[in-house]
């Protein structure tokens, strides 16, 4: 029997970080610039604040179940 695997949202907590970039060496310029306005987002993205360890450890986990239902 297998234990069903949490959502990575689950696990999440405020604050926690997976890295931290360090600061920017080059001039920064506007995203307008870069990219279409299209394509950039009018929300900001939400997504699971967990650590580097946990996110390692669920995809892991993910990735075993899905070679052992395959065989």
């Amino acid at each position: 029997m297998h234990q069903i695997e949490p959502l990575i949202f689950d696990k999440s907590s405020p604050g926690r970080r997976c890295f931290i970039l360090p600061a920017c060496d080059v001039p920064g310029k506007p995203i307008t610039h870069l990219l279409p306005e299209k394509l950039i987002r009018k929300q900001e993205a939400k997504l699971p604040e967990v650590s580097e360890i946990d996110v390692v450890r669920h995809f892991t986990r993910l990735s075993q179940k899905k070679l052992l239902r395959r065989y």
